[in-house]
């Protein structure tokens, strides 16, 4: 169900998410990552999430949802957050979402200037 925000709709959300059991995940954004956050969070932990206008709407509505290996920060030599986004791709490809993740081929020309 989705409604529009309101001081009073948000004051109703916050006080439904604010019971006596509290929450052990608050995720803000309903993008792709919020929402994985969520999806994940939600086998057993009490989770929340507050999205301002609509799942989806921000940039990952309008990305490839491409799951990339860190290729473009190897020009940056950032090679630790290179490890770290090939470890998370493999993860997502092999035991998180095998049913969702697929490896696709690129080709990527080299022009010398």
């Amino acid at each position: 169900m989705t409604t529009a925000i309101t001081p009073e709709s948000r004051t109703q959300a916050l006080a439904a998410m604010s019971d006596e059991a509290g929450l052990d995940v608050l995720v803000i954004g309903g993008g792709i990552t919020g929402a994985g956050i969520a999806l994940d969070a939600t086998r057993g932990l009490r989770t929340g999430v507050i999205e301002a206008q609509d799942w989806a709407s921000g940039t990952s509505s309008r990305s490839s949802k491409l799951v990339h290996g860190g290729l473009r920060y190897l020009q940056m030599l950032d090679f630790s957050l290179v490890h770290e986004a090939l470890t998370e791709r493999d993860l997502l490809i092999k035991e998180i979402a095998p049913h969702l993740v697929k490896p696709v081929p690129f080709l990527y020309p080299v022009i010398k200037h």
